[in-house]
């Protein structure tokens, strides 16, 4: 789960790494806006600090995260850890 808001710097410069790493990796991703999808906010506890990317299980269930800016090879290890 990637969560961003329009207003938020680090959200639009993480967001084209965001799309490549996707378009390169065999993951699916669902995004989700900040002030318009609040049942998604209040769900995972998400606070001001954005981006969230939340690496959840079957079920819906957090498994970790990581907010703010990261380099692309943080992000893989997110993914794949």
């Amino acid at each position: 789960i990637k969560i961003t808001a329009m207003w938020c710097p680090s959200c639009l410069i993480m967001n084209d790494l965001i799309t490549d790493l996707v378009n390169e990796s065999n993951f699916d991703l669902v995004s989700y806006d900040f002030d318009l999808d609040q049942d998604v906010v209040t769900k995972y506890n998400v606070g001001s600090i954005l981006p969230v990317l939340i690496k959840i299980d079957e079920d819906g269930n957090e498994i970790k995260r990581i907010t703010r800016e990261h380099s692309k090879k943080e992000i893989i290890d997110f993914i794949e850890g």
